[in-house]
């Protein structure tokens, strides 16, 4: 059988092993014995070469007791193909450098645009360091225990061992969608639930979804309930009934209704665990080979070869004692040298998976800064100021060069802090921050950044664009649907190529975003245009089309590489360059998409200004699409960054009407003034 053949090669290639299953994850083979643990079966992209032979398990039976072999001998193909990409991205690189490309001459022609005059100064730095202070005068927990509370470690459910504050944090998140509840913090919430769990369960910290179902049922209209409001007075939880059909229909048959049922059983199951104290995984398993941590309440149970003692519910029990008298005395000193005790519990018994000190305090200092919520509302405040002075200046042909110096200086100050919180995540997780649906969004906010402050420093309209466009992005990251916890890696992308080929296509959609915004706002412009200003609005739309066309350039070059370097990806994974998954198609489609766009300029019936912009503002929807559209609606291999699916809000077909709309308008006005012109 051919499951032998490969053990023996096993015991080949490596001499005096005692059991080659162990290595059957690089052999990609299921065991007809069954002897293969589940740990070992998802790790499926290792491929076995022998022979020049390249074998791998491209899928394999629900029973698991068979498999399906993908086998491809192709050594020259492989090579040419390398070759082909290496000379290509060479190609793509030089054309920013070589003097006479079409980037070299656009940074010429910008030359003659930058600002000439003066005018206004920004203000609202402090708005940037504006601090969430909470007022604590109703707390019966000490701000400053809490604050130590918060470094107590704690195993989640997936394994990451992390700071309480992060875990408190993430349920509070979840249970009501904020970051703190009525000026206490999320470590002063959940320690008064511990600790008085009859006082909280009226109080309304559980978020409702908005749905006449579950009002009904509920029988309350109110968005925040408490505990209690999903208990009949016959103690009967209300929603049981609808949770159990709803889980048992297929996820592609659950509607809106399911799904929020669904979704607010898990946070009232939340609430009663945090009472229960069953979700504060913070006893180390001693002993344990698989590193398991325990909640309090598991003492003196087996967990296979071994057994939490009953020394950790006795710490458990105490500290909840010197809480409870704390939070009626005000003294919390007690209640310290309690928490100190179950420090030394942990380090005592789980130092093999316990976070260096130093990542420990950025992981506390990164949720202090909260640094992607901050710079929402930063942004946010830059597009509002940028825009109202971008579109008073240019109408009224007033000057603009202290105003775009200071505001350079303003997104600057965003940027660089931008830089650390991304830098911070990276080291807490100790992996590139763009592997689920959150951190690819405040990453490409992060490029669309870069992209702003190197090629529009001296255009006051890029950077209008570029802050409108980072203050949406972030605002669609703190979304409900999108969660910002740190999890660790799924096994396929436990890779160096994770770094290369999802930072160039996440890094790239930032940059033909700006495009499109700077389409919108030419188009905005356009509709602006009569006779008197005339001269001055077509100036910055000259200057604002080339700033467009230097970063739809770029970010053709970055998605284009992207894209074969995850062929490569996937060659050295999986053995094949490309399986017309959903992604790889239409990031296909985006590349033919931007490619036309920017070849525009030699259609004799395309070449206008208006044409590009109009094509630069619609040409993102192949983003979305290849973005969302795949990761959130369609099926296929790269599921990895999706959420639940969401419906389409109405605001899309809105924006999408307003859009065209506005393209007609500009393209009415724009066409009208250069017939008068001509």
């Amino acid at each position: 059988p051919f499951s032998l053949k490969c053990r023996d090669f096993i015991l080949e290639k490596y001499p005096g092993t005692e059991n080659p299953s162990s290595y059957a994850s690089e052999v990609t083979l299921i065991d007809p014995q069954n002897s293969i643990n589940q740990e070992q079966r998802i790790f499926m992209n290792n491929i076995l070469e022998h022979g020049g032979y390249r074998f791998f398990q491209s899928s394999f039976d629900q029973d698991e007791l068979g498999t399906y072999l993908s086998v491809n001998h192709d050594f020259w193909g492989t090579w040419i193909s390398y070759i082909g990409y290496a000379l290509l991205t060479i190609g793509l690189i030089m054309t920013f450098f070589a003097k006479n490309s079409r980037f070299s001459s656009l940074l010429g022609r910008l030359k003659e645009y930058e600002p000439q005059v003066k005018s206004l100064v920004i203000v609202g730095f402090l708005f940037f360091f504006q601090n969430n202070a909470f007022s604590q005068a109703n707390s019966n927990i000490s701000p400053e225990h809490a604050a130590e509370f918060g470094k107590l470690l704690v195993q989640d459910h997936n394994g990451r061992i992390k700071p309480a504050n992060t875990f408190t944090s993430e349920l509070l998140r979840k249970i009501s969608r904020k970051d703190s509840y009525e000026g206490l913090s999320s470590d002063q919430v959940y320690l008064s639930m511990m600790n008085a769990p009859s006082d909280w369960q009226g109080i309304p910290i559980i978020q409702v979804p908005k749905h006449p179902q579950i009002a009904g049922l509920l029988k309350s209209e109110e968005t925040m309930l408490g505990y209690r409001s999903f208990f009949d007075e016959a103690g009967n939880y209300i929603l049981e009934e609808k949770v159990r059909e709803a889980q048992a229909m297929m996820p592609k048959d659950q509607g809106i209704f399911e799904k929020a049922v669904i979704k607010l059983d898990e946070k009232v199951n939340i609430v009663n665990m945090i009472f229960a104290g069953t979700l504060l995984k913070i006893f180390p398993l001693p002993a344990d080979p698989s590193n398991t941590w325990l909640a309090p309440s598991e003492a003196g149970h087996s967990h296979g070869t071994a057994t939490l003692p009953d020394e950790a519910n006795s710490l458990y029990m105490s500290y909840l004692k010197a809480v409870n008298e704390g939070s009626k005395g005000g003294n919390f000193e007690a209640a310290n040298t309690a928490l100190g005790q179950i420090k030394l519990y942990q380090n005592a018994n789980g130092a093999a998976v316990i976070p260096a000190e130093a990542k420990q305090k950025a992981e506390l200092l990164l949720n202090k800064l909260d640094v992607f919520s901050r710079l929402r509302n930063y942004y946010g405040l830059l597009c509002l100021v940028f825009i109202s002075g971008f579109l008073f200046l240019v109408v009224k042909n007033k000057s603009r060069e202290k105003w775009t110096k200071y505001a350079f200086y303003a997104m600057a100050l965003g940027f660089v802090f931008h830089t650390i919180g991304l830098g911070l995540r990276w080291y807490v997780s100790g992996r590139a921050p763009w592997s689920n649906g959150y951190e690819s969004m405040i990453y490409i906010a992060w490029t669309t950044m870069l992209a702003g402050t190197i090629f529009s420093r001296k255009s006051l309209g890029g950077l209008a664009a570029t802050a409108t466009l980072a203050a949406t992005i972030l605002l669609i990251a703190g979304m409900s649907w999108l969660d910002p916890e740190i999890t660790p890696l799924v096994p396929v992308l436990k890779s160096y190529w994770l770094t290369i080929h999802v930072s160039l296509e996440a890094g790239s959609y930032g940059f033909l975003m700006l495009g499109a915004v700077i389409g919108m706002l030419n188009l905005l412009l356009m509709i602006f245009l009569n006779a008197k200003n005339q001269a001055n609005i077509t100036r910055a739309i000259k200057e604002l089309t080339i700033i467009s066309e230097i970063t739809l350039l770029g970010g053709l070059t970055m998605i284009s590489i992207g894209t074969y370097l995850g062929g490569v990806w996937a060659n050295e994974s999986w053995g094949r360059y490309w399986g017309w998954d959903a992604k790889e198609t239409w990031a296909l489609v985006t590349i033919l998409v931007y490619a036309f766009i920017l070849h525009m300029r030699f259609i004799p019936k395309l070449q206008s200004i208006f044409a590009f912009n109009f094509a630069s503002l619609f040409g993102f929807a192949t983003v979305i699409m290849t973005y969302y559209g795949v990761n959130y609606y369609l099926s296929g291999l790269h599921s990895y960054a999706a959420g639940d699916p969401v419906p389409v809000p109405p605001q899309v077909y809105y924006t999408v009407a307003v859009l065209a709309i506005l393209s007609i308008a500009g393209f009415w006005k724009y066409k009208k003034i250069m017939l008068a012109e001509k």
